[in-house]
């Protein structure tokens, strides 16, 4: 079967968050972009699910935060630090971000389908369910387009003025473009589930420490806890090795929180492991094209940052590339002006990750010492107010360069 050709301005590999935003933006400014998702729809589960304080106000530049704070949605004011499941200090947003003293949890499916909404009420804008890349097209050295499969069976070609991967931690585009990763971290993992709260019980991030296993506890909308379990990396395997009524047996021991849950298991599937994996690509860009969100820089789940890292990266992304458009591929020297502005941020961003999971699982050090201090000395320095600084620099980010007020969306 031949494939169908077709021609956009911009190509974007990857209907997450960066991707759908950078096509909003560009489509906003009159651009013909073509996103190409691989799941036929947005409907399933996700990790990153928290709008920390930089995306409000990234939206908020943009015009579209009381647009996304109409969608269905948690705000979150505050945050707990828990030793041996007593609270012993925490911390107030209003306290690190009083410009946007919240977060936001809205399920991933809720805010992709909200950008998908409002970026089709443009023209130039379409999203193509169930494509999957497969190869690259290259002239003269630069890219000018793809090609894919689209439900299985519909071959495609698409040209475009620029391509753009954000298809996420494991990169098709990436693999395809011959990018090299200059560092890459795996330092723990973390194993998701979900359960029911008790009576009473506040929402509010929690952090679990002091036990065998360090938590994460996330209010997860609309009313249920998101469990993260911190392991050290193929802990959870020696836990799967025993058998689901050992695993069973150990949540119960780690928690009351966790005993109706672990009552009703029957296998692994309400397990969701992640592996903490930081990395960088050492260039996010090529004549033709350019990398953003995890493609370019994996974040770990630490500080539940990646989704507002990735968003920021698409807006510098789009400022760079409206500009060009219309004149072939867009050259490489152009592109990296978008890893110029942001990869600074991103290595900062990528040190607190590692240092606040390394912290983290200090707590549950085989050395009786260690593990006796650290959740001590990381509670006296919440109670002692030694981490607003670290916690703005990494739920606020840096200030982004501004962006021109026509990539804006106001009455």
């Amino acid at each position: 079967m031949n494939a169908k050709t077709s021609r956009a301005d911009v190509c974007v590999v990857g209907g997450g968050p960066a991707g759908l935003l950078l096509g909003l933006l560009l489509a906003k400014r009159g651009a013909k972009v073509i996103v190409l998702e691989g799941h036929p729809t947005f409907d399933r589960e996700f990790r990153g699910e928290v709008l920390q304080p930089s995306t409000p106000r990234l939206l908020e530049q943009i015009g579209l935060l009381e647009y996304i704070l109409e969608q269905p949605h948690l705000t979150l004011t505050s945050g707990t630090f828990l030793v041996g499941g007593k609270p012993v200090a925490g911390f107030e947003f209003k306290d690190i971000s009083p410009e946007y003293p919240y977060a936001i949890w809205m399920p991933q499916p809720v805010f992709l389908a909200a950008l998908e909404k409002k970026a089709r009420s443009l023209a130039g804008f379409s999203c193509w369910m169930g494509a999957h890349v497969n190869a690259l097209i290259e002239e003269g050295g630069a890219v000018v387009g793809v090609r894919g499969v689209r439900h299985g069976t519909d071959p495609f070609e698409i040209r475009a003025d620029v391509v753009v991967g954000a298809d996420g931690r494991h990169s098709t585009v990436r693999r395809l473009g011959g990018f090299a990763i200059e560092y890459e971290h795996h330092d723990f993992d973390v194993i998701w589930f979900v359960v029911d709260p008790p009576q009473n019980w506040a929402r509010s991030i929690y952090f679990s420490v002091g036990g065998e296993v360090p938590s994460l506890l996330l209010p997860k909308y609309p009313d249920q806890i998101q469990v993260g379990l911190l392991f050290r990396k193929d802990t959870w395997k020696e836990w799967r090795k025993d058998g689901v009524a050992a695993v069973a047996d150990r949540l119960r021991a780690l928690s009351p929180l966790y005993a109706e849950f672990a009552s009703r298991l029957g296998d692994f599937t309400p397990f969701f492991p992640l592996p903490a994996v930081i990395a960088l690509a050492r260039d996010w860009a090529r004549d033709g094209l350019l990398l953003i969100g995890d493609a370019a820089h994996t974040m770990s789940p630490a500080g539940a940052i990646g989704v507002n890292v990735a968003l920021a990266t698409a807006a510098v992304a789009a400022q760079e590339i409206y500009p060009r458009l219309g004149h072939g591929p867009i050259a490489k020297g152009a592109l990296a002006r978008v890893q110029e502005q942001r990869e600074a941020d991103v290595r900062t961003m990528h040190r607190l990750q590692r240092l606040a999971g390394r912290g983290l699982l200090g707590t549950a050090s085989r050395n009786p010492v260690i593990r006796w201090i650290l959740p001590k000395a990381l509670a006296m320095a919440a109670r002692l107010g030694l981490m607003p600084r670290v916690q703005r620099r990494l739920f606020f980010g840096v200030p982004l360069p501004s962006l021109d007020p026509a990539f804006a969306f106001r009455a």
